[in-house]
């Protein structure tokens, strides 16, 4: 069945004239798509790029304002830390109460040169108070090793400058990882020592998280030495984090784009993540040793394209389906006189001369070829009427023909007959004749006169009889000549 119809599809003028148009419009519009689509993807990809850095200001600000919050708090309370440096029991008294007012602070601390308090037999001097199992308790020293090396604290006397410091774990607040606004210490115009907050980074993932411009994207910030400070996942919250996921994904696309994160640079890539293409977005903090970074499925940012991509090739599909189907019904339509005629031309070619055709009324070629056509019908049935009458006329002919062969067999027959008579009558009269003529030659010279004119007479005799039977013959040859005339 499947062949039939493929045998007859492909017998069809009009479907291969359909065919043939819809494969050159199926040209133009794979041409004309690809041109407006490779200028709408420009456009589109240009409009995603913005969206993406839409995402990042966005993202940048929450940042931005969440690690304000605490540097304005660290301000405030190192105004009164600097103001009241020769009372250090109420710079201590004062931390506690600031950490019970301010939950999402973990530590603060007051860490001093050498010789700002004599009194003091420790070199090192600070004052030092952290969260511990839900309290908030004083330690001596800053992850069990001298502050004086530590960056939250040596590079802010080093530069005179406020900070925030690389992250650090395992520093008697829960074993959570920190982060440190540091701010110089000022005494008499000279540098004395640095006044710490630190905040949870944990704590501050979760918030920055929260507060997502779409719920899937993803963020992060990392400092300059590979270090998340901001992670969605929180076991990159750790030292050189970004080198372990460099390690884990050793291809150069993303050792590219690390790296120029690390170097602070600005930039847009697309990077397979979780399996799927994520854009990612990135810049440095202004002010900070920080860098942004955002990324999101490429189908949240173009989904709207590759929709779009999708909607115009059914449409284009459909159109293609429609075109087709126009073309066919049309086509078919122009073509129907030729169909008319083919299956007359059939019908002629099976003897059927006198199956009506109706004329055309249309001025084209096809009109013209169609009464041409019926024309040409005209004239074979007249040609045809015309072989019939002679025909019927050839056959009469033949019948008087018939006839007369009949008459002219019987009258030879019959003529034969009568010859064979009239020669077996003629036979005995020239036998006497001969035996006559035989007899006076061999004895005239012993025959009288009397027998002689006796012999004569009865030669005469049978010579008049053979010529009564040949005058016959001649008579019935002269009727048969003038019967045939």
């Amino acid at each position: 069945m499947k062949k039939n119809l493929i045998h007859t599809f492909m017998r069809s003028l009009s479907a291969k004239l359909s065919l043939w148009v819809v494969l050159f419009v199926s040209i133009l519009f794979a041409a004309t798509f690809s041109l407006m689509f490779y200028h709408a993807r420009q456009i589109v990809r240009a409009e995603s790029i913005g969206k993406a850095e839409d995402l990042l200001d966005k993202f940048g600000i929450a940042v931005i304002n969440k690690l304000h919050e605490k540097e304005v708090v660290t301000r405030q309370t190192h105004w009164w830390v600097e103001q009241n440096l020769n009372d250090t029991v109420e710079i201590g008294n004062y931390i506690r109460k600031i950490l019970d007012n301010e939950p999402h602070i973990v530590g603060i601390a007051a860490a001093f040169k050498h010789g700002l308090y004599p009194d003091r037999k420790d070199n090192d001097y600070m004052i030092y108070y952290h969260r511990h199992k839900g309290s908030v308790v004083r330690s001596d020293s800053f992850a069990h090793a001298s502050y004086l090396h530590q960056q939250w604290y040596e590079e802010p006397v080093a530069r005179n400058k406020m900070m925030w410091s690389e992250p650090y774990e395992d520093y008697r607040t829960d074993d959570e990882p920190i982060i440190t606004y540091s701010i110089p210490l000022i005494k008499d115009g000279e540098v004395v020592g640095v006044y710490g907050v630190d905040i949870s980074i944990y704590w501050l993932s979760q918030t920055i998280q929260a507060q997502r411009p779409m719920p899937s994207m993803r963020g992060a910030v990392v400092t300059h030495t590979g270090a998340f400070v901001i992670h969605s996942d929180t076991s990159y919250l750790r030292p050189r984090a970004m080198f372990r996921l460099m390690e884990a994904h050793p291809e150069n696309e993303y050792n590219y784009t690390a790296y120029k994160m690390l170097n602070g640079e600005s930039g847009i890539s697309f990077l397979n993540i979780y399996g799927s293409t994520h854009l990612v977005a990135y810049k440095p903090i202004e002010s900070k040793q920080y860098d942004i970074v955002v990324f999101c499925p490429e189908n949240d940012i173009m989904g709207h394209y590759n929709y779009m991509i999708s909607l115009m090739a059914v449409v284009v599909l459909l159109a293609l389906v429609a075109i087709m189907v126009f073309c066919w019904v049309f086509i078919h339509r122009e073509l129907h006189p030729l169909h008319v005629l083919e299956q007359s031309a059939r019908m002629i070619k099976n003897g059927h001369y006198y199956t009506p055709i109706k004329a055309s009324k249309r001025r084209d070629e096809v009109g013209s070829l169609t009464n041409s056509f019926i024309a040409m019908r005209q004239g074979i049935r007249e040609h045809l009427a015309n072989i019939a009458g002679n025909k019927h006329k050839l056959v009469e002919q033949n019948k008087q023909l018939s006839a007369a062969h009949d008459r002219i067999e019987e009258a030879n027959k019959v003529k034969s007959d009568f010859l064979q008579n009239v020669s077996d009558q003629m036979i005995e009269p020239v036998n006497e004749i001969s035996r006559l003529v035989t007899e006076v030659r061999k004895h005239h010279t012993e025959m009288s006169q009397e027998q002689i004119v006796q012999l004569a007479n009865e030669v005469d005799a049978h010579t008049q009889t053979v010529t009564n039977l040949l005058t016959k013959v001649l008579e019935v040859s002269t009727k048969k000549q003038e019967g045939e005339a």
